[in-house]
């Protein structure tokens, strides 16, 4: 009897609770939509002090603007300073006041310059307005970059031409700036404004290299060597990237015809740069040279990555022994100079580099690993709290906006609470986070406390059943996907890339439409791919697909679901003469962003394996398969 009891009350307050959660979803609604009237009889239905009462304010003070007092704007912002809407809705008025001219009521809320690039502009109109004349250099500063600028800027600009602060020789430097950032357009329309001065030829001379780099020693007599100089500049820096042979050979030759030191060793970096990365041979000996006298860290590195992808052991060894003792101590050179000494007959000393390498946690650590037979070192550390934990009012409001399915609006909340946290208490938020199965936030809360090895924090089983599921109808390895998964997306369901990818496992919408259709399915809309069952559903079928596509090999369908199954063909060698290893392959390819992707999903499914399944820690990383294959086109027949 007293059971049955417990349940009913137990089933009353989760029906009060969803009709809670639904009145305020409307009312929510209501305030975004400017429905005053709805909004008044829904908040008279929600409890006094509700957890989420920031939410309507903030859209009460937004419709209020510019018109609202900016006391007003402030009072909310200290009303609700524990959380992340006074900073959006200062960002708003000031937008707001700006447009109407209320300047002095914009520097009311707004005591410092303001981060994004149009709320600087609209600040540092109301500092002109105030007679501060300050704001003019700030402009000068505003204006000097290589891309284009807000709208917003423009009055601003206007202002500092007036008073002779940006001047022609400010529109030059402009110009120079959107040379080197390849802004063809912003150099005509800042040319427009060079009027009758040696600005002005320079200017036609700047728009005429970029196209025809190769006429650097073809400039008008009637410069200025100032001007002459920054032109040749220029050429060259255009020069080396469109052709980095003859760019090597003027500059081999007329290296002292670049007076700035600063230039001749950035445009010689450059030059080094692009010789490297392009495998230029006729630039070889010039490059090397080169290395040798420059202490360059990123430049030796793609050097001996060079040297690896050609399978020169001797330079591969001779390279990275000029990097930083620290960087050979990572786990990647260990490995290759490992590799080399190897290939050249020294196994023993190999052996004692492989055993190095296999210290640390990563792909080339588990490479390592594999070679020498042994297990796999995850180095986890399990968390144990300093101290109680104490929940902030905050976690009840991100609790409350996932259940109105306003993750991106919890997602917020979390990232404010952990940047207003010590390490402690991130490190124990990410362990509540875990608890509550918020798998992304826990992850993030991993990333900002740097807990590097507290595993159940960073590789959580998120998902998993759906990701079982799923996998069984695809013949695919849930573990796998899983790693696919927390690659792209840290298991955030709303994720959404700047390029559009949506969900999970970050399905492009064409992506997933083609993958729908092939498999008869429904047409996915863009808010059904953050359905969490439908992105896993469609980004498992896709994944196996390109397995498929790929008889079977993963390193393969993994660079492809990451740069595209049409690049593949381009990174194989034609010829069964030129095949390379598993290992120089995966260094080999072109993108670094897919070459770090496929290195770090294989390392994640190993993680994921060895932390939640009961499979040894070893020979997981690579397939028999994989490994012996000869990776150039005839794998695709």
């Amino acid at each position: 009897m007293v059971r049955a009891a417990v349940l009913i009350a137990c089933s009353l307050m989760a029906s009060l609770a969803l009709a809670e959660t639904d009145t305020f979803r409307q009312a929510l609604d209501a305030a975004r939509n400017d429905d005053w009237e709805s909004l008044n009889r829904l908040e008279s239905a929600l409890d006094d002090g509700h957890p989420l009462q920031a939410y309507l304010e903030f859209h009460r003070i937004r419709a209020g603007l510019p018109e609202l007092s900016p006391e007003k704007v402030q009072a909310y912002a200290e009303r609700y300073s524990d959380s992340p809407l006074p900073g959006d809705i200062r960002d708003i008025a000031i937008v707001s006041y700006a447009q109407a001219k209320r300047w002095d009521a914009l520097l009311a809320i707004s005591d410092k310059p303001p981060g994004p690039v149009t709320l600087k502009c609209y600040y540092y109109q109301a500092k002109l307005a105030s007679d501060d004349d300050s704001a003019l250099q700030e402009a000068a500063r505003l204006w000097a970059h290589g891309s284009s600028r807000p709208n917003a800027c423009d009055p601003l600009f206007d202002a500092a031409r007036e008073a002779g602060v940006i001047d022609e020789k400010a529109i030059w430097e402009r110009q120079r700036l959107a040379f080197e950032a390849g802004n063809y357009s912003l150099m005509r329309y800042l040319n427009r404004s060079l009027k009758n001065s040696e600005y002005e030829t320079a200017g036609n001379w700047l728009k005429k290299l970029y196209r025809s780099p190769q006429d650097i020693d073809d400039l008008p007599r009637g410069l200025t060597k100032a001007r002459k100089e920054d032109l040749r500049e220029a050429a060259l820096y255009r020069w080396i990237y469109t052709d980095t042979v003859a760019a090597r050979a003027w500059f081999e030759k007329h290296e002292s015809r670049i007076k700035n030191e600063d230039a001749r060793q950035s445009l010689g970096r450059r030059l080094a740069w692009y010789s490297t990365i392009r495998g230029i041979e006729e630039n070889r000996q010039w490059l090397d040279d080169w290395l040798e006298s420059h202490s360059d860290t990123e430049l030796l590195s793609q050097r001996a990555r060079r040297a690896i992808i050609e399978q020169n052991w001797d330079a591969t060894a001779h390279w990275i022994g000029k990097l930083p003792q620290q960087e050979q101590a990572d786990s990647r050179w260990l490995y290759w100079q490992a590799r080399a000494l190897e290939a050249t007959g020294s196994e023993d000393d190999a052996r004692g580099l492989f055993q190095q390498a296999a210290q640390g946690r990563n792909f080339f650590a588990f490479l390592a690993a594999d070679r020498l037979g042994e297990p796999y070192r995850f180095s986890d550390e399990p968390y144990s709290a300093e101290t109680p934990f104490k929940a902030p009012p905050a976690l009840n409001r991100i609790k409350l906006l996932q259940e109105l399915e306003e993750d991106s609006a919890a997602h917020r909340e979390w990232l404010w609470l952990l940047w207003h946290s010590d390490k402690e208490q991130q490190r124990a938020l990410a362990e509540y986070a875990l608890n509550q199965q918020w798998y992304s936030l826990a992850v993030e809360a991993s990333i900002q406390s740097k807990s590097w090895n507290t595993l159940a924090w960073r590789f959580p089983p998120a998902y998993q059943a759906q990701f079982e599921k799923e996998a069984l109808e695809n013949d695919l390895d849930p573990w796998l996907a899983m790693a696919v998964s927390r690659r792209e997306s840290a298991f955030n369901p709303r994720a959404r890339s700047g390029v559009g990818a949506s969900g999970l496992m970050q399905l492009m919408p064409a992506t997933a439409r083609k993958v729908a259709s092939d498999a008869n399915q429904a047409r996915p809309t863009q808010a059904m791919l953050y359905d969490q069952n439908v992105n896993i559903g469609l980004g498992t079928r896709y994944l196996a697909e390109l397995l498929d596509q790929f008889n079977g090999n993963r390193l393969l369908a993994l660079a492809a679901y990451n740069a595209g199954p049409h690049r593949i063909d381009n990174w194989l060698a034609e010829d069964d003469d030129k095949a390379v290893p598993v290992d120089v392959w995966v260094e080999s390819i072109p993108f670094r962003e897919t070459r770090d992707y496929v290195q770090a999903v294989l390392t994640y499914r190993v993680l994921f394996i060895g932390l939640h399944d009961d499979q040894p820690r070893t020979a997981q990383l690579i397939s028999d398969k994989e490994n012996e294959s000869s990776y150039t086109l005839s794998m695709l027949e």
